[in-house]
């Protein structure tokens, strides 16, 4: 699990819920189970969606010293089977609810969930509520899925930010828990019995630590009582009391120099703070805002865009129960690591002697509350807070709490924080590092750390309190939708600009995609990677406006813009507030129509695209596809990494950039699609005013044809340094506009998910692999279906004869009727769930119209689904698994 996954502060990826109004009718509602069990439900019919998760009070730190990895296991093993329903079957029976459910173990609590379309919400909670309930933990699947954990872990040690993470911690936290690894280690998870996991489940799966969410499309009364009887069994005694020890570490500064084999460096400092229940965290989760987030932020301005001492940079406020840390989190070239550890450093302590300004303070405030409104967006978002703050942060009341306190942090409360926390002593410098690049020793990181407290500390007192910040800019709250039918709308503008309006009103948001041709399909080998570089500095300079006057405009808005880039297409995505479409809307128009393009931006930009390479090729999973995609391509664009080569972007400048977008600007051509809460009517006057003067054609590009593979291809990279080998397996399959695309939509529903062919054998069965999956990419002119496994010591060859049995099985032997309904279900729902956001409608409308099918081409996807039968499927395999057309790619052992 990525550590940003779940250390992150979790409000800052919340809904807002405070911003409904108060008398709404289906806001949250708390219940109480005999047994104890909390129960929280919140009806919303915007989706035809529900999602219910189960939080239990037990993590990793809840373990003893013979336990540790249990609590993760026991999240693997929950899906095992019950008397009822034995292994595999539970996730074949969501999966053919059209569902998906997952699970995850955190320091203080694990989550069961599933997302399920809201028809079989009732069906679905039952197969859930059974797993925690009920599971059996048989002693055969107890040893298979050991060995499943085993690769997880082996896959941990060949990432080198996992690695980098575990260390920080370990280092920060000594022998407390939170030091420990959440999955354990691969000698404790073979260690632990079957009676282990009974009599830690006993211990803390109990009633008074449980809590279940239910959001989403359903009726409260009918949904509570088979919630009752489904969690009845559920232990009603109280969990034994369980406190945190202290944390035994020597007083910083301390330090870790990792010397690995990487080529791009690392830097991680990290102070210790403290977590929940303390009331200083609200003034430290407004430090790490004003520090490291977004491009606005003190770090980004300073570390990166003006010093370029760091190709990536963050900082976030991790406050779990009673100890956190506050982590400053960058990627760099090696030789700039040690100027740019005892920089960050100083622009830390800088929030003691430049402590927040009225607009920094502002800007946090109003970026907080879109945010808590973005992740409004889907049912799972909003359960996951309700979930969160009513085991966490002692009820979901306060979430209206969370954002009154942040909201009340003044400047001279975060110079506080710092001046108390980010001290020398409560530090851990974490480098990662190549052999030859320079690191301190000890001594040297501990003058350096004391000078730049000293001088923050000195600094902050030669200056009075801050002047107290004016309010932030509010944010409506939801409102109604009005008489508007919700039917996108499309018009073309007399100079070829096809514009596609979406009104929807549930949320105050407006999201907005602008594609034209081009992306990788446009590249030669001498421009390779031009067409990423091209959507990162696309944004970073227009209208004679700087990049950090956008930046700042943006921010301000609590809005975004970015630039992107596909096989075939690329273009601009934004998110606005509602209440600023029409100001949004001409920011958009501004970037597209009259980029600048810097040459200094695209100096930095090249820096960061290079700095990307690099670390791909730390990252074994990376090197693996790169090294794939000119086994299977051959000659063709696609076949080229995306990022290009060092030389290739060498070769790139200002006026190579200009040239890209000459041949993509338009408008002819070009889609611009407008989803959210706005009126169709404006929406469409303001857009012609704003495009309707353009002229020009966007350039279509007409690579080579797809090449054709007449014998099989094979290639093996040796890794002796890896953990684990990478096996990817591929054909070239029907492209995005090929009548053959749901077939092989179909066929990866088959194969895939926690139901499908792949996991039940490959995974459950024979324990090859944590990692295993199908993959069908679908885009102009061609497409590629893969098969994916990650296999430990001696594994590789079993686990591609396994994936070549399942191949040859599809070619051969029409899936069966059950089989099929899975699957159909299976992606159906998933194809619900990824529409419920705004910025995902727009994107399907938009992709759908630049291939030429039609907007509302989406549409129709139940419909072909449905009519698909086994023959059809059967006739795809045949036409794309030829052995003659396979390419194989191994890296590792």
């Amino acid at each position: 699990m990525r550590k940003k996954s779940w250390l992150a502060l979790p409000a800052l990826l919340a809904l807002w819920l405070a911003l409904a109004p108060a008398a709404q009718a289906n806001e949250p509602i708390r219940h109480k189970l005999p047994n104890g069990v909390t129960v929280i439900t919140k009806q919303n019919h915007e989706a035809p969606v529900v999602a219910i998760q189960v939080l239990v009070r037990a993590g990793s730190a809840f373990e003893n010293e013979r336990e540790r990895g249990i609590t993760h296991l026991i999240e693997h093993m929950i899906f095992k089977g019950t008397p009822t329903r034995p292994a595999g079957q539970m996730a074949r029976q969501i999966e053919a609810l059209g569902g998906q459910i997952n699970a995850y173990t955190s320091l203080d609590h694990t989550k069961y969930y599933v997302e399920t379309a809201s028809q079989n919400a009732a069906q679905a909670l039952d197969i859930l509520a059974d797993a925690v309930v009920n599971a059996q933990f048989d002693p055969a699947e107890l040893a298979r899925e050991k060995e499943v954990v085993v690769e997880e872990i082996r896959m941990n040690q060949d990432d080198p930010d996992r690695r980098r993470f575990q260390a920080l911690m370990t280092a920060a936290f000594g022998d407390h828990p939170y030091g420990r690894p959440v999955i354990g280690t691969e000698a404790s998870v073979r260690a632990i019995s079957r009676q282990d996991i009974l009599d830690y489940r006993a211990k803390w799966y109990r009633g008074p630590g449980m809590v279940v969410v239910a959001v989403g499309d359903f009726q409260t009364e009918q949904l509570l009582p088979r919630i009752e009887k489904a969690f009845a069994a559920v232990p009603a005694q109280a969990q034994p009391e369980f406190s945190l020890p202290p944390a035994n570490v020597t007083p910083g500064p301390r330090l870790v120099v990792l010397r690995e084999d990487v080529r791009q460096a690392a830097v991680e400092a990290a102070w210790l703070i403290p977590g929940l229940p303390s009331e200083q965290v609200f003034a430290l989760d407004m430090a790490a805002t004003i520090l490291g987030e977004g491009k606005t932020s003190r770090l980004y301005k300073e570390l990166k865009h003006a010093e370029g001492l760091v190709d990536a940079v963050s900082c976030s406020a991790y406050t779990p129960v009673a100890l956190g840390l506050f982590d400053i989190d960058a990627s760099l070239a090696p030789k700039l690591a040690d100027k740019a550890w005892p920089r960050a450093l100083q622009l830390a302590g800088g929030l003691m002697a430049r402590p927040p300004q009225a607009d920094e303070l502002a800007r946090a405030k109003v970026n907080l509350a879109a945010a808590f409104v973005r992740m409004r967006q889907t049912m799972a978002g909003q359960a996951g807070t309700l979930g969160y703050f009513e085991m966490m942060r002692g009820g979901f009341e306060h979430v209206q709490d969370y954002i009154d306190q942040f909201a009340a942090v003044d400047a001279d409360r975060v110079a506080e924080v710092a001046r108390e926390h980010l001290r020398p002593e409560n530090l851990t410098l974490v480098l990662q590092l190549p052999e030859g690049a320079p690191a301190p020793d000890q001594a040297a990181l501990a003058k350096l750390a004391q000078e730049a407290y000293a001088q923050a500390l000195a600094a902050a007192s030669a200056q009075g309190p801050t002047a107290a910040p004016p309010a932030a800019q509010p944010v409506a709250g939801p409102r109604p939708a009005n008489a508007s039918d919700g039917q996108a709308r499309k018009e073309t503008l007399p100079n070829g600009l096809t514009v596609i309006v979406k009104p929807a009103h549930e949320l105050p948001l407006v999201e907005m995609v602008l594609a034209a041709p081009g992306g990788q399909a446009a590249e030669t080998p001498q421009d390779a990677g031009s067409r990423q570089l091209w959507a990162s500095c696309l944004t970073r300079g227009a209208a004679g406006r700087s990049f950090q006057e956008l930046s700042a405009i943006l921010e301000g808005m609590a809005a975004g813009m970015g630039g992107f880039s596909g096989k075939s297409s690329g273009g601009l995505t934004a998110s606005f507030l509602a209440q600023d479409w029409r100001r949004g809307l001409e920011l958009l128009a501004e970037v597209w129509l009259r980029p600048d393009f810097p040459a200094a931006e695209v100096a930095r930009a090249k820096a960061e695209q290079a700095a990307a390479l690099r670390a791909q090729m730390d990252e074994p999973v990376a090197r693996a596809f790169n090294a794939f995609r000119p086994l299977l391509y051959g000659d063709h664009p696609y076949a080229m990494n995306p990022l290009g080569s060092a030389e290739s972007l060498a070769r790139l400048d200002r006026q190579a950039l200009v040239a890209v977008h000459q041949a993509m600007r338009g408008p002819g051509g070009v889609v611009l699609t407008i989803v959210g809460d706005v009126d169709p009517g404006q929406t469409m006057a303001a857009v012609r005013e704003l495009f309707g003067a353009a002229q020009g054609q966007a350039r279509t590009p007409a690579p080579p044809a797809a090449p054709a593979l007449t014998k099989a291809r094979t290639r093996h990279i040796a890794d002796p340094q890896a953990k684990q080998t990478q096996i990817i397996i591929g054909y070239i399959a029907p492209d995005a506009t090929d009548p053959r695309r749901p077939a092989m939509e179909l066929l990866e529903a088959i194969l895939g998910g926690q139901g499908g062919r792949l996991f039940g054998d490959l995974r459950d069965k024979r324990s090859l692999a944590y990692s295993v999956q199908p993959f069908y990419g679908q885009a102009k002119q061609l497409g590629v279906f893969g098969f994916y496994m990650g296999v430990g010591p001696g594994k590789a060859k079993a686990a591609i004869a396994g994936l070549n049995e399942h191949i040859a099985r599809l070619a051969a032997t029409p899936p069966k009727a059950e089989e099929m309904n899975r699957a159909k279900a299976f992606l159906l729902g998933g194809w619900a769930i990824g529409l419920q956001t705004y910025q995902a409608q727009a994107m399907t409308m938009t992709a759908d119209e630049l291939l030429g099918l039609g907007y509302r081409d989406y549409l129709r996807t139940p419909e072909r689904v449905q009519a698909l039968a086994p023959g059809d499927i059967l006739r795809a395999a045949k036409d794309v698994f030829a052995p003659q057309r396979q390419a194989l790619l191994t890296l590792g052992l």
